[in-house]
């Protein structure tokens, strides 16, 4: 899971000025971390629909296959109810 690197900051640093830069490095860091994860998560998510929507022209083939054999198929809902 994703833990921010500024828990690492417990303490400030002597210099405020460093302080500072050193807190908006670690938020830079963090922020391209949350990106790259964000990025591949919609990587993911396109392929899902990609495979929803493959799923789905399969399933309407078999029940057309099904219909044309002279076999009664009942169709399912996407909540699993017939």
């Amino acid at each position: 899971m994703y833990e921010p690197l500024s828990e690492a900051l417990k303490e400030p640093l002597s210099n405020p000025v460093d302080d500072i830069n050193l807190r908006l490095a670690v938020a830079a860091a963090d922020i391209a971390e949350l990106r790259a994860e964000v990025a591949r998560l919609d990587r993911a998510l396109d392929e899902t629909r990609r495979l929803n929507k493959r799923a789905s022209e399969v399933l309407e083939l078999v029940y057309e296959h099904l219909t044309n054999s002279g076999v009664k198929a009942t169709k399912v809902r996407a909540g699993g109810n017939p």
